[in-house]
């Protein structure tokens, strides 16, 4: 009886000290530090910085009636124009925008819109054309003089401006926007390279919806914006 007793006690006390070493083995190495994560303070100076420059982009646009339209953006500075056209057809909208405010032009109707039809007629929401270029420039659509604080656990951003307003919603790693949130409507944004979207899905409480997909933006523009037509308000 001693010997067996004597016996498993070794063996028991083999054990522990394999246990032990192994342990030791396992902590030897060099500890790993962990990653950084970079606050959202920094995330929103990113995208509350400038555009790097004047940029050329083309867009796929869906909207409920039809999938095959085209939307052309030229951005240059607090100028540029937006272009609505059918795949197989000629421009149907156009769009100007500078200092002095904005215009949209229905083509087939042969009239300048006003207030929300003009806003629908591009499919951005209810997203003014200089906030729309920021946002499809990789950038959060603040105006300067535009009042903007942080809410929640620095992942919101509210945006309030001269009778508009919305709240974004941030991510890091790259610093980018996921979302929006207004008064009458929001808008998702996915397949982002870098800060950049590369689709925009825009909707409304009453069911209307548009969808911007990327085909190309190029940073990169030089010459002189197309001139606006001259047409009279619709219904005048």
């Amino acid at each position: 009886m001693a010997r067996v007793s004597v016996g498993a006690g070794l063996i028991l006390l083999t054990g522990i000290v394999v246990v032990l070493t192994c342990v030791g083995c396992q902590t030897t190495g060099p500890v790993q530090p962990a990653p950084e994560v970079l606050s959202f303070e920094v995330t929103t100076e990113t995208l509350r910085r400038p555009l790097p420059g004047p940029f050329v982009a083309l867009y796929r646009l869906r909207v409920p009636s039809t999938g095959g339209l085209r939307l052309s953006v030229i951005a240059d500075g607090d100028r540029g124009r937006m272009t609505v056209s059918e795949s197989l057809g000629g421009a149907v909208v156009i769009a100007g925008w500078d200092d002095d405010g904005s215009e949209v032009f229905d083509l087939r109707e042969g009239c300048r819109l006003q207030g929300r039809r003009a806003v629908a007629a591009l499919g951005l929401g209810n997203l003014p054309l200089g906030r729309a270029v920021l946002l499809l420039g990789g950038r959060a659509p603040a105006l300067e003089g535009d009042r903007v604080r942080t809410l929640g656990q620095g992942n919101l951003l509210e945006i309030t401006g001269d009778g508009w307003w919305t709240v974004a919603e941030l991510a890091q790693e790259p610093s980018r926007i996921l979302a929006l949130r207004g008064e009458d409507w929001e808008a998702e944004l996915d397949d982002h390279t870098s800060s950049v979207p590369g689709s925009i899905r825009f909707e409304t409480p009453s069911g209307d919806w548009a969808e911007l997909e990327l085909v190309r933006l190029q940073w990169e523009f030089s010459g002189d914006l197309p001139p606006l037509p001259d047409l009279p308000v619709c219904g005048e």
